[in-house]
């Protein structure tokens, strides 16, 4: 092979090089211009919110200044009711391979209707309606361990809250809010909130929606949740005999991190 032959193999060589490095950077620049197609990024995390939905009885029949008395089963029964509600944390602080420590706030309501009672119970309902409505609040610290699924993919999320609950309540009857020998039916209980639940992280199921929802919106993950809670509303000490209107229950719902 002469030099002419070896000149002509070294431009064939360089030019496919040339070629094939060319429609690879076209190629990557059409692929992050291109809708629908993504970058490894995840957007920063903050915060978390929940919409949870829950059955609910309160504990107003807990009362010993009662005496056995059940007034709450006598008007309402003893099927649990629809309690809704929403929370609203923010991840203060990131602890490395454990997990995400902040404050949080929640709110719900709930209110029940049934036809109210005669004294004398033979005669069956009255065409009067008895309603209670309660208005739940929280606040709390609440603590949630990621590592399982940021450092080992297991997507599942333990998490705690600690905190002193609040609750607005009103009792009322057909005619307005309902008073007794000079008592109004309405009042606040306060008292301590404690809750313990596992997330289940929809991510996994749908990598390529769970960018486009962070890509879109800024979530970072969107999980389904089991939370058992207790509201101890009697009081803290600093009430004398308030109604008791929290309760222990189950929540079921959604929550999302952004």
């Amino acid at each position: 092979m002469n030099l002419s032959h070896v000149l002509a193999v070294v431009v064939v060589v360089a030019s496919a090089s040339v070629t094939v490095t060319l429609r690879a950077r076209a190629q990557e620049d059409l692929s992050e211009a291109t809708p629908g197609r993504h970058r490894h990024y995840e957007s920063p995390q903050h915060f978390a919110i929940e919409f949870r939905i829950s059955p609910y009885t309160p504990d107003v029949d807990s009362d010993p200044a009662l005496n056995g008395a059940t007034p709450y089963k006598t008007v309402f029964g003893s099927s649990p009711r629809v309690l809704i509600g929403a929370e609203f944390d923010w991840q203060a602080l990131r602890i490395p391979h454990f997990g995400a420590l902040g404050p949080g706030v929640s709110a719900g309501i709930m209110t029940i209707s049934d036809p109210a009672s005669f004294k004398d119970t033979s005669r069956g309902p009255s065409q009067e309606t008895t309603s209670l409505a309660i208005y739940p609040f929280a606040v709390m610290a609440v603590l949630r361990v990621d590592a399982l699924w940021r450092d080992a993919g297991i997507p599942l999320v333990p998490y705690a809250k600690l905190g002193i609950g609040y609750a607005l309540w009103r009792a009322s009857n057909t005619l307005g809010t309902s008073s007794i020998n000079g008592v109004v039916g309405q009042g606040h209980s306060v008292g301590t909130h404690v809750a313990l639940g596992l997330s289940l992280n929809l991510n996994v199921f749908d990598s390529y929606a769970a960018q486009n929802l962070d890509d879109a919106m800024g979530v970072n993950g969107t999980y389904l949740f089991a939370e058992w809670t207790r509201e101890d509303l009697t009081g803290l000490g600093v009430q004398t005999d308030p109604l008791r209107v929290g309760g222990t229950n189950w929540n079921f719902g959604l929550a999302f991190e952004f």
